[in-house]
């Protein structure tokens, strides 16, 4: 993997990024890096900040979040999948996702629910009462050409703001990545 790739961060396990690449068609060159505070206002609302955005998302459309997986893996010690958001009151997608979710930070019982794919993560980890903290490692633009090949397959000229971000407990063991990307607006 070369370096100067935008959203790779130290860290970040190699299978989310090899996930990302052959599963889930997202090639390097779809990330344009952006600081946060430079993002536009609506996006920087929805993206800077240190909270999950299941919550996040939930409290500005005013519903419930389901998720649909679309695609998802095991290896030996992540969990990967393929996501969207959707409103439960309208099931409007309101976030497209990838996570590694390290599967060892949880129980039997929370992996079990996890993999189930019934829940978003972020509703899982508050259902549990999981203390986290959520640490956005870097915030990217992305074009309608480098997203086509995507299940969020926006429209031509379209652009979508996203983050890499990092749930970790409060001691620091990692819990799980994710790529969240907001749809065109």
């Amino acid at each position: 993997m070369a370096t100067d790739d935008p959203v790779v961060a130290q860290g970040v396990p190699e299978g989310l990024w090899e996930f990302m690449r052959t599963s889930c068609g997202l090639p390097f060159a779809a990330f344009h890096p952006q600081p946060g505070g430079q993002l536009p206002e609506l996006a920087r609302r929805l993206l800077v900040h240190g909270r999950d955005m299941t919550s996040t998302l939930a409290e500005f459309h005013g519903s419930l979040l389901s998720v649909e997986v679309l695609q998802s893996r095991r290896t030996e010690n992540l969990y990967l999948r393929e996501v969207f958001l959707r409103t439960v009151s309208n099931r409007r997608i309101v976030e497209y996702g990838v996570l590694a979710v390290a599967l060892e930070q949880f129980t039997a019982t929370q992996r079990a629910e996890i993999e189930s794919g019934q829940t978003p993560l972020g509703a899982l980890l508050h259902r549990f009462q999981i203390p986290f903290v959520s640490a956005p490692i870097s915030f990217f633009s992305a074009t309608a050409p480098h997203l086509a090949s995507t299940a969020l397959a926006p429209h031509a000229g379209d652009e979508s703001f996203g983050r890499l971000n990092l749930l970790a407990k409060r001691t620091g063991e990692p819990l799980a990545w994710i790529l969240e990307i907001l749809p065109p607006a």
